[in-house]
């Protein structure tokens, strides 16, 4: 009967859950919004020309309590796993002492063995889960430890943090090893103004004593994670404080979060149920009343208080009042804790507490201790405990189970909805600081104005370049490159020194003449090839030669002047600082990135940037003349053939006809028509660069408006007086307004309903 019963209540929860999850995402995205365009307004707002409406954004954004946001999801975590689960949970909770380690063992079929009490020196120290498992005829566990890291903070951190608040100074651990090695106050010399307070801190310095001085007993289970399956003869061995023997303290209980016991439960017939036993407050660890209401919170549906009034006469104690507020703390008044907890009071008959009983009763109602059901029982008796305790349980939640969760429910989708209209508030009221400036318009106005006369001035600036007479590069045109000049006139002179020595000319020697010779059909055919390997190198040479005077004397000063005239006349050196030919690179780069706004302009500069005076076209036909001296099918080659009849004469012949060629090369440049070449040719890049600057053919883009697009990006850097804090304003409102109205877009339309 309680099985189908149990059963019913779990099935009837699980679309409930399912209907959960669209409010936690909803929430989720909400508090990622608020980080994301908290963080974005503090990024983009950070320049001082800002710093107001930085301040105006922060005051609005601070009042949105991301803390609220924060719990209220974990809020909805929990219901969605308190309605997610397939077990029903009912908490045991109770001072030492009062029969509720023996309720447990009565509904569980346990023995004192693996559910110790406080009659004797053993008691439980951690947490215990108790789950009924028809497939277990015999009790098995599993065993949670803590990490490391929980022990640290969460169990010796506890101590450290309340010892903070007396002794200020106290360096709180962050590691197990800085545990062990940290320095604690004499707990006997430790005095303060109340003494209360003196005396709770000296125990708190006394714990973490213990702590330390037996932490090899336990350290070496911390991090373990779950264990695999226990039997039931060690069960004891996680849980216990002390020796069931000796009496002496046990320390491997530290190390563990929690126990996880596997039993079928022998009268009950309640499948599917969970008992959670937590541990007699007062008798263990600092923060177990923290974890109990951490466990009330998320995995209990049902809460059995448990007092055994002294036969002797008793009251509610302010022990009792604690123990009951501190339950209360769990969900406060999302759903009071009336709606789901018995009060059991424990029935002694060998010693007859049943009036005392009847009187305790009596002053829970008198000290506004409210609970579902005040329950008398023998908690040693199988037919009470079932009868009178886990029959009433089973059908209360049963009848109230389903009102319960759709009150927490209801009272979180109360949170939510007011968590989603605080957001849309802020959001709003955001909105209004980033919804527009009246300058803007006038702004536009500023640059177009600003803009014109810039282009006019960069217009003129290159057109200076290739049609003033006075301008550095039409002077230049017909001058000769007098570096080149130098250059080649060293190259000749090297070649001709090379040559009178006799020995060796552009790598050929006698040596390889002859190797020349043994392998080729005859003298004339190794002549040959000789005279076209040394005429090509000779070209080759004057050729690099002309090449790195030319880039070097010519191209990189044209792009330099160039790059002037972008500094001088279209300001550029305001938004790019590169010096020399940098700021070409900095502006190719950039009018890449826009290359769809701005394409000729982009073109344009990757051509001046890759611009070469191709001599191989140009200049080397001027000289083609003299080389050809050294081409084995020219005449002269021809009639010098017939006097080869020998390695030695073929070397000599190469060497009189390369000073042959290297005094006609020297002749031919003596004219200087040669050295006017590069000048002539860089006036050429030059003339053609400023067309595709200012008046390029057929354009996809008018070039001006190119020009424009690219100044509008910048505009605040060119003109920093005239509309560069406007513009600063302007784009950092533009790149908060988008996700701002995104966010608000989607809060306005987002009403949750999850608890009808």
């Amino acid at each position: 009967m309680n099985r189908e019963k149990i059963q019913r209540i779990i099935d009837k929860r699980k679309p409930f859950a399912r209907s959960i999850t669209e409010a936690q995402t909803s929430l989720a995205r909400i508090i990622r919004q608020y980080k994301d365009l908290r963080g974005l307004c503090r990024n983009v707002l950070a320049d001082e020309a800002l710093a107001e409406e930085s301040r105006a954004a922060d005051a609005i954004l601070n009042t949105f309590s991301l803390e609220r946001a924060e719990e209220l999801a974990h809020d909805l975590e929990n219901i969605q796993r308190r309605l997610s689960r397939d077990t029903l949970n009912i908490a045991v909770i109770g001072k030492a002492r009062q029969g509720k380690s023996r309720l447990l063992r009565t509904i569980t079929g346990l023995s004192q063995y693996e559910i110790p009490d406080n009659d004797g020196p053993v008691c439980t120290g951690v947490r215990s889960d108790i789950v009924n498992d028809p497939d277990a005829p015999e009790a098995w566990a599993y065993v949670d430890f803590l990490s490391e890291h929980d022990f640290v903070h969460d169990v010796a951190g506890r101590y450290f943090r309340e010892l903070q608040k007396h002794i200020p100074n106290i360096i709180i651990p962050d590691t197990i090893d800085d545990f062990r090695y940290c320095r604690l106050p004499d707990k006997d010399t430790f005095t303060t103004e109340d003494i209360r307070d003196e005396t709770r801190v000296r125990n708190y310095i006394g714990e973490l004593e213990k702590l330390r001085a037996h932490l090899d007993d336990y350290r070496e289970y911390l991090g373990r994670g779950r264990s695999s399956r226990i039997p039931r003869e060690q069960i004891r061995s996680y849980v216990i404080q002390k020796d069931i023997d000796t009496g002496g303290e046990l320390f491997r209980h530290i190390a563990v979060d929690k126990v996880e016991i596997h039993c079928e439960f022998p009268k009950t017939g309640a499948a599917s149920l969970r008992l959670i036993d937590l541990p007699g407050l007062g008798d263990t660890r600092m923060g177990d009343t923290e974890r109990m209401i951490e466990a009330l919170s998320d995995q209990v549906d049902l809460v059995f208080f448990v007092t055994m009034p002294s036969d002797k006469g008793t009251d509610v104690f302010e022990e009792d009042i604690n123990l009951y507020s501190q339950a209360r703390r769990a969900l406060g008044r999302k759903l009071p804790i009336e709606r789901w907890s018995f009060w059991v009071l424990n029935h002694k008959l060998n010693e007859d507490n049943i009036k005392q009983c009847g009187i305790f009763s009596e002053a829970l109602r008198t000290k506004n201790v409210h609970v579902a059901n005040i329950i008398t029982a023998n908690c040693t008796s199988d037919s009470e405990v079932a009868e009178l305790l886990i029959n009433p349980a089973l059908d209360f939640l049963e009848a109230n189970i389903e009102r319960n969760d759709r009150e927490y429910a209801h009272s979180l989708q109360s949170m939510m909805n007011d968590t989603v209209k605080n957001f849309r508030e802020v959001l709003t009221k955001a909105g209004q600081i980033f919804a527009g400036d009246n300058n803007f318009e006038k702004d536009s106005e500023i640059f177009d104005r600003l803009f014109d006369e810039l282009w006019f001035r960069l217009n003129a600036g290159l057109g200076r370049c290739v049609r003033i007479s006075s301008s550095k590069l039409v002077e230049n045109r017909e001058k000769p490159c007098e570096a080149l000049k130098e250059e080649l006139g060293r190259t000749i002179d090297a070649e001709k020194e090379t040559a009178v020595k006799g020995e060796e000319i552009n790598g050929i020697t006698r040596e390889v003449v002859e190797d020349t010779w043994l392998n080729s059909s005859g003298y004339e055919a190794a002549h040959s090839d000789l005279l076209t390997r040394l005429r090509s190198a000779l070209s080759r040479r004057v050729q690099e030669n002309i090449d790195e005077v030319v880039r070097r004397e010519v191209l990189i000063p044209l792009q330099e002047y160039l790059c002037e005239v972008f500094s001088a006349a279209g300001k550029l050196n305001t938004h790019f600082h590169a010096q020399g030919t940098g700021i070409l690179d900095e502006l190719i780069e950039f009018t890449g990135m826009h290359r769809d706004a701005m394409p000729s302009l982009y073109d344009g500069l990757v051509k001046l940037k890759g611009a070469d005076i191709n001599c191989e076209t140009r200049i080397m036909p001027l000289i083609a003349k003299p080389l050809d001296l050294l081409n084995p099918d020219k005449e002269e080659s021809k009639l010098m053939k017939g006097r080869l009849n020998s390695a030695e004469g073929i070397f000599d012949s190469l060497i009189e006809m390369y000073k042959e060629c290297l005094d006609e090369l020297e002749g031919r440049l003596a004219g200087g028509d040669i050295y006017s070449e590069p000048n002539k040719i860089a006036f050429e890049i030059a003339q053609n660069f400023v067309d595709s600057m200012t008046n390029p053919a057929n354009p996809p883009v008018k070039i001006e408006t190119q020009w424009r697009a690219l100044y509008r990006y910048i505009r605040s850097d060119v003109w920093p007086e005239e509309i560069g804090s406007t513009q600063i304003r302007r784009d950092a409102y533009s790149r908060i307004r988008e996700p701002l109205n995104a966010a608000l877009s989607m809060c306005s339309s987002l009403n949750v309903k999850f608890a009808e």
